[in-house]
């Protein structure tokens, strides 16, 4: 288990992020109901300052074939070059599994690109409450596979943030069930692994995390699963930590530690290790939900943004390496 120290040069641009989180909860908890304000709160998640969103990507529009249809998608670049990528990787964002978009997440997929010499494919999957599970989650496997048919020859990975690790951990619990391709390897950022809300740092963290209220977090669960639900919270294509953690493919899970979702990665990562499984968690000294996407601003995401780049060549080396 990697620790970065504490305090020091990582905690530099902290306070300004953790000012802007503050400032979205509030303004969440002041929304009350209005689902649609609450989309466009989510999607300033990282508008902490200008040079985070100033990411300097190309964006490609594309369509991707699901079994509901089509959904839309992103093919995201870094504008500084016009090399051939050396991997895949299909972004799933967060957003609680109601909010979020590719565009939202833009700037994290963009920095991934770079950190991962990959071409980032970031998709729209269908969100709740108006398209309650397995909706997203089908989605997601459907882009999986479309990417695995697509660019079959490349290391293929597979990320998400927050509900978005949620459903990348729900893909490989169903891809190897399966027996379908898996990723080379997968990054994981503050995953939601249990949605039956039964880790202790959701009460331990409480009242250092600046964003998440723990209290909401059950009532989130309820729209994603709908009215009628075809599964429960002890699913693992809902609670991956539910699953089977042997055979997993290399897998690197990044979380702060003062946020509540805390002991969801430590919990799976300890379960699969125990599992042996290669899964990685790093954790991080004081860093509130995500926070690798607060880069530049945020010196430990720059330093979190490295160990993705070292992780990646290490466990999904292209030929040449």
């Amino acid at each position: 288990m990697h620790h970065t120290p504490s305090p020091g040069a990582a905690h530099e641009g902290l306070d300004a992020v953790l000012t802007h989180l503050e400032r979205l909860k509030s303004l969440n908890i002041a929304s009350g109901n209005n689902l649609t304000v609450k989309r466009r709160l989510l999607d300033l998640y990282f508008a902490a300052d200008p040079m985070i969103l100033d990411a300097h990507c190309r964006v490609e529009p594309l369509l991707v074939p699901t079994r509901a249809g089509v959904i839309a998608a992103e093919r995201v670049r870094p504008a500084e070059t016009d090399d051939e990528p050396r991997r895949r990787l299909l972004y799933i964002h967060g957003g609680s599994w109601i909010a979020g978009s590719p565009a939202s997440h833009r700037p994290l997929a963009t920095r991934l690109a770079r950190a991962c010499q990959a071409e980032v494919i970031a998709i729209d999957y269908r969100l709740a409450p108006e398209a309650p599970f397995p909706a997203g989650l089908e989605d997601c496997l459907d882009a999986w596979q479309w990417l695995c048919r697509e660019d079959s020859d490349w290391p293929l990975l597979l990320a998400g943030d927050s509900a978005g690790g949620n459903l990348a951990l729900a893909c490989v619990d169903v891809l190897k069930r399966e027996a379908l391709r898996l990723p080379d390897a997968v990054l994981a950022f503050s995953p939601a692994t249990d949605q039956s809300w039964e880790s202790d740092s959701l009460t331990r963290k409480a009242t250092v995390d600046p964003i998440l209220d723990a209290s909401l977090l059950p009532q989130l669960t309820q729209l994603y699963l709908g009215r009628a639900p075809v599964a429960q919270a002890d699913d693992s294509r809902v609670s991956p930590i539910e699953g089977d953690l042997t055979g997993l493919p290399p897998m690197l899970i990044q979380c702060g530690e003062a946020e509540v979702l805390l002991d969801d990665s430590r919990r799976y990562a300890e379960q699969a290790q125990q599992s042996g499984s290669p899964v990685k968690l790093s954790l991080w000294a004081d860093m509130p939900h995500v926070f690798v996407g607060f880069a530049p601003l945020l010196d430990a995401a720059n330093r979190a943004l490295e160990e993705i780049a070292r992780f990646v060549d290490g466990h999904a080396p292209v030929d040449g390496d």
